[in-house]
């Protein structure tokens, strides 16, 4: 159809150019005959006039009418007239022959002084082509009409009129016309069925390409173009195929191994916008990755996990858990709103190792708490001892797909970065007491280094404590060690309820803990202190035993007394060692008289 199109348009457009070729050829001819009949006219008129001023000076008045036969005898003259002015009428007389004017044209010409040129007739009747002009008085050269006529410079005379027949030049155009026509015709028909083939041949082709092109638009790079007669339309089919075939290859190739590689956001049938869309992911994925090696700890990860929720899939009630597999505990690590199910005591999601959808079955997990919530939970096995689970509530069931979907996606991004949280793992746990999960002595040595650091310029004042239980070995010896390891976390418990959320607690070593007390001056410092030990004249209650132990301390004072926090944890050292030396259950603050290091 497109084809018929372009040939009909073509077409048209060749008959336009040759009826313009005509018509100007046409117009041609008709303005050339006219300027023939026209010379030919002015040629007879000028040769009438001036016969009759030569005759008319002689006096051969009567040669008027037989110099007009002989010029009407002439080949293609029609009539030849002459007419007289009145004022030469009321000077001589109306003469021998009739001069009156024959009609407007004759009287126009005598009273505006102007020749006056005139076609009459149709295409299938005489034509005839008039002239008339005008004979003016003149004294200037060889004539001096005013001499014998009573007139001045310039009043018209008289008129001299000619009619010649132009049938012959309106035949000879037509002919020319007619054989002009129909060269034409026969050189467009031959010309349109060479265009109408040679177009065939490359709009077959081009109507292929662009067929090709608007599927391959759509996704479907499949279609192929078949062989041209021409070289030039068999060259662009090979090509294109060649390039089409490599596109389908590669595009539909890398679009399996990209959804092998990464969940995709929505699928699409074009290879092409998969492939876009999936280097999108992968590269907001690797920027993700490389945030992630910059974080201090495991904490600052979740917070990006946590940023990602609600600002790229604008999620509002979450939970993040970690749970591990070999010893079947769960830490809670994030609640953006609040938790719907009874997680500490294991995960469904985790047990399975996939995702938990309430819509896909009833019940799907019996540890949530609220019935009517919707939920959808993902694991993300990250170590041996390690797996995040995602949990994601809602209480609009048509969200539950935008949430697997975010589930799916996160994915991604948790996958891309194991290797970075199995590192922030490790170095959590190599700075964690795995019994009381307090930091222990190597987070309090970077830490020392850190608030050393910053002190210069702060100038915060800092207190340390160092707390030991008095006689722990009696307790070992006397109800074992799994209860001594119970008192030493009741133990920590205790200290914690007596300091600030911005204090540090550190597992020191055996059942020594130290205590880093921030922006503290000295008497708040003794003040928490005596608290801590005030604290451990209740029983500790373990099992079925009821432990009443007491705790010495020993405290110092950063950077009042030294500049040098290892110094400081030192002198806290030799504190607490005076302090049992003086029989324990009490706190000293360090002397540096009394208690030289």
């Amino acid at each position: 159809m497109k084809k018929e199109k372009t040939f009909i348009t073509l077409v048209i457009s060749i008959l336009a150019v040759m009826i313009i070729l005509v018509a100007v050829l046409a117009a041609t001819f008709r303005y050339m005959g006219l300027q023939s009949a026209e010379s030919k006219a002015n040629l007879a008129a000028q040769i009438v006039r001036e016969s009759l001023t030569s005759h008319m000076i002689s006096g051969s008045a009567d040669y008027q009418n037989e110099l007009l036969k002989q010029i009407d005898a002439l080949e293609g003259m029609k009539r030849t007239w002459v007419v007289r002015s009145e004022n030469l009428s009321r000077q001589y007389g109306k003469g021998i022959h009739p001069q009156e004017p024959v009609d407007d044209i004759d009287r126009a010409v005598l009273r505006e002084a102007k020749s006056i040129e005139n076609i009459s007739g149709s295409l299938f009747s005489d034509t005839l082509y008039r002239l008339s002009i005008p004979y003016i008085a003149t004294e200037k050269g060889k004539i001096d009409c005013l001499s014998c006529h009573n007139s001045k410079v310039g009043d018209v005379l008289g008129v001299v009129s000619i009619e010649i027949e132009i049938n012959d030049l309106k035949v000879t155009g037509l002919i020319a016309v007619a054989i002009a026509i129909s060269v034409l015709l026969l050189l467009t028909f031959y010309l349109l069925k060479n265009v109408r083939r040679f177009i065939a041949s490359y709009k077959e082709t081009l109507d292929a390409v662009a067929l090709t092109m608007e599927n391959a638009e759509r996704g479907d790079y499949s279609h192929r173009i078949d062989s041209s007669e021409t070289l030039d339309g068999y060259n662009a089919a090979m090509w294109t195929n060649a390039v089409m075939e490599k596109l389908d290859t590669t595009l539909n190739e890398s679009g399996k191994k990209m959804a092998a590689l990464i969940r995709l956001d929505q699928y699409n049938t074009n290879p092409l916008y998969t492939l876009q869309m999936g280097v999108d992911q992968l590269y907001e994925v690797e920027r993700f990755r490389t945030e992630i090696e910059k974080d201090q700890n495991l904490e600052e990860v979740y917070g990006r996990i946590i940023a990602l929720l609600r600002t790229r899939w604008n999620l509002n009630n979450f939970n993040i858990l970690e749970l591990n597999p070999l010893d079947k505990t769960t830490h809670v690590v994030h609640t953006e709103k609040s938790l719907l199910c009874d997680a500490l005591s294991g995960c469904r999601a985790d047990h399975t190792s996939g995702i938990v959808d309430s819509t896909q079955c009833e019940v799907a997990c019996p540890k949530m708490i609220d019935p009517l919530a919707h939920y959808v939970c993902q694991s993300y096995p990250i170590v041996d001892d390690l797996d995040i689970v995602v949990s994601l509530v809602t209480y609009d069931v048509r969200e539950v797909s935008t949430i697997r979907l975010a589930l799916e996606q996160l994915g991604n991004y948790i996958n891309a970065s194991k290797l970075q949280i199995i590192n922030k793992k490790l170095q959590q746990t190599v700075r964690i007491d795995p019994m009381t999960q307090l930091y222990n002595r190597a987070y309090l040595e970077e830490l020392t280094k850190l608030i050393m650091a910053q002190s210069t310029r702060t100038m915060i004042p800092y207190g340390i404590l160092m707390i030991d239980m008095d006689q722990f070995h009696l307790i070992n010896q006397s109800y074992g060690n799994a209860i001594g390891d119970e008192v030493i976390k009741a133990m920590a418990r205790n200290i914690h309820e007596n300091i600030r959320q911005g204090d540090i607690l550190v597992r020191y070593s055996g059942d020594t803990f130290a205590v880093i007390l921030y922006d503290y001056e000295e008497n708040d410092v003794h003040e928490v202190a005596e608290a801590i030990r005030v604290s451990f004249k209740k029983k500790i209650r373990i099992n079925t035993y009821a432990i009443l132990k007491t705790v010495s301390i020993g405290v110092s004072l950063f950077p009042l007394q030294t500049h040098d926090m290892i110094e400081g944890i030192e002198y806290a050292k030799r504190a607490l060692l005076e302090t049992k030396h003086q029989g324990g259950n009490a706190s000293l603050v360090y002397d540096n008289k009394r208690m030289p290091v």
